[in-house]
């Protein structure tokens, strides 16, 4: 029994193992006054777009980097990764299997208004409604009502037992944060995504479409108004502008860093690099709706044409791991390092395979789809130039931008496409979202009846050892069938001034939870 005295849910088990200046136009003219001990100019690099701000719509990187900063879960992730309360005071498993949360009190909206349970109910059930089309319905999924035992607490019943549940309640890439009832009722969900309320400790002051955001302190913030009163975030389009600003002392700190330069940038003593194993997936996602990639065997043999370890070497100078599925290393006991034929590089069996497939090598001719002028770019350009020499194919790079390239998957014109995910938090959300049939993430249209089975019933496994040996079980069938190419995880890395201090990097690419702890010497 999880008791209130504190609320927290050990999860080590499961992640075991876990200058000169730059000229303002690199920086889309966002303005960068000089630094001050009260303000953080903090930039969200290689991402050009912020499309909400809405928990319950937001798909991007970039919109959670900032949702974390606005809002809070009921539960958050600690430095070691433990599941600990937040908006809740304590949880506890309650007769029936619910769990019952005990709500701080006095907790206030950047409204004015107080938090309540029914703020808490509104924003699960609204997750749950099939009109609002939350991305992110499926981490509720499990959750049959929310019942509301009195004003500071709540109930959470599920259809049966849900293992991930915990984890889908932080404030984390899940959607699940809370909103003000009241609010988005009478601003409606699209207003609502641009003009947030949260109970952070922070509030949106100013947003610029595509050049960035100005945060302002939330002085009613529970735990105490947050040490910096302003955080301005630049979206800085190119990871290398990026450090460029890091070192002109325009920005004090950036999300990412080009993996090129990570080794030259731990030898300056002006700068601090943060880094570790990332909680994310890249590989190039397969539209298996059409042709070539509905068959099989052609599917097997590119997967086998080229060397996952050129390209880490390429592509992430050595910051990263090659993978075999879409489990990362991070996730301990759900991660099989085993090598499997199909994902290792094999031109003899690729070609073999090949000549199984109805569809011919010289016939091939299609683009593979890509954004910006970085690493992303590479990925592309290095599985092309392999698998067109290793199989005799003829295929293209095609480089767009990466709200173009993310519209292109979800409408399914596309045929092959760099792509990836990160900040995933449990295996669930890249088992069902990626090849569960029904996961909103299957932009390739994967669908395995097996598989599903297997995935949902790691879902409802609340052993840590028996739900991991499932998970593996079901990735070993999937990856057979080569519905997606999986290459390789990447580190994470986070750039700071030497005059900041306080940022605690987490394996899911955490940042604007990190805004209120930050100081500036």
């Amino acid at each position: 029994m999880i008791g209130f005295g504190g609320g927290r849910f050990d999860r080590r088990q499961v992640f075991k193992g876990t200058g000169a200046a730059v000229a303002l136009t690199a920086l889309g003219g966002w303005p960068l006054p000089a630094v001050a001990a009260d303000r953080v100019r903090a930039g969200i690099t290689g991402y050009s777009v912020i499309n909400t701000l809405d928990p319950g719509k937001a798909t991007l990187i970039p919109e959670y980097y900032v949702l974390w900063g606005l809002y809070n879960g009921l539960l958050a992730f600690d430095e070691k990764m433990n599941v600990v309360s937040d908006l809740a005071e304590g949880f506890a498993a309650v007769d029936g299997g619910a769990l019952e949360f005990k709500l701080r009190s006095g907790v206030k909206f950047h409204d004015g208004s107080v938090l309540s349970a029914d703020d808490v109910k509104f924003s699960f059930e609204r997750l749950l409604d099939e009109k609002f089309a939350s991305p992110n319905r499926s981490k509720l999924a499990e959750v049959d009502r929310i019942e509301i035992v009195d004003p500071l607490t709540v109930r959470i019943h599920t259809k049966r037992a849900f293992a991930p549940l915990l984890t889908f309640l932080t404030n984390a890439r899940t959607g699940t944060q809370i909103l003000p009832h009241k609010a988005v009722k009478e601003m409606g969900d699209e207003k609502f995504g641009r003009t947030p309320i949260g109970t952070g400790p922070y509030r949106l002051q100013e947003w610029n479409a595509n050049q960035g955001l100005v945060l302002a302190a939330h002085e009613g913030y529970f735990r105490g108004a947050p040490r910096l009163k302003t955080i301005e975030v630049p979206l800085i389009t190119e990871e290398s502008s990026g450090v460029t600003a890091l070192l002109g002392g325009q920005i004090d700190l950036t999300s990412t860093a080009p993996f090129a330069d990570v080794p030259q940038l731990e030898k300056n003593k002006a700068i601090k690099v943060l880094k570790q194993p990332g909680l994310n997936t890249r590989f190039i996602s397969l539209n298996l709706r059409k042709a070539p990639f509905d068959d099989v065997h052609f599917r097997r043999a590119v997967s086998m044409a080229f060397q996952r370890e050129a390209m880490v070497r390429a592509v992430l100078f050595g910051e990263g791991v090659v993978t075999n599925g879409v489990l990362p290393p991070a996730l301990g006991p759900f991660h099989d390092p085993k090598p499997r034929d199909v994902t290792t590089f094999n031109a003899e069996r690729a070609r073999a395979e090949l000549a199984k497939s109805k569809y011919k090598a010289k016939d091939q001719k299609f683009a593979v789809v890509t954004w910006g002028s970085g690493w992303w770019k590479r990925i592309a350009e290095v599985f092309v130039a392999q698998v067109n020499a290793t199989l005799g194919t003829q295929l293209t790079v095609e480089v767009t931008d990466p709200n173009a390239a993310y519209a292109r998957q979800k409408s399914g014109d596309f045929l092959a496409s760099v792509w990836g995910w990160t900040g995933f938090v449990d295996a669930d959300e890249y088992l069902y979202d990626i090849l569960h049939s029904k996961g909103w993430r299957n932009f390739g249209g994967y669908s395995n009846p097996e598989a599903d089975k297997l995935i949902e019933a790691s879902s409802r496994e609340l052993d840590v050892a028996k739900r991991a040996a499932i998970c593996r079980q079901a990735e070993a069938l999937v990856m057979e069938e080569a519905p997606v190419i999986a290459c390789f995880c990447s580190n994470i890395h986070n750039l700071l001034s030497a005059k900041v201090d306080g940022f605690v990097q987490k394996p899911y690419g955490n940042y604007g939870d990190q805004f209120p702890m930050l100081t500036v010497a």
